[in-house]
């Protein structure tokens, strides 16, 4: 039996819109910075790896959580 690689593509979910990976050399913190540029409440948000979906490895890019004080 041989062992087979697959190479995933890494795609960037931000709500229910998928968003290619920018660059491969990023860290997935990394793209989150590049996307933040473009959108401002990602700038203190967070990732979180979704799973595998088909041949595509998908991240979730969330936006912070902003709290009221009080």
């Amino acid at each position: 039996m041989t062992a087979v690689t697959v190479k995933l593509n890494r795609v960037f979910r931000i709500g229910t819109t998928d968003f290619t990976d920018p660059d491969s050399d990023l860290t997935p913190e990394q793209v989150l910075e590049h996307y933040a540029a473009q959108y401002p409440s990602l700038r203190h948000g967070k990732v979180e790896e979704v799973g595998s979906e088909g041949d595509r490895l998908v991240f979730a890019l969330k936006p912070s959580e902003f709290k009221a004080n009080g």
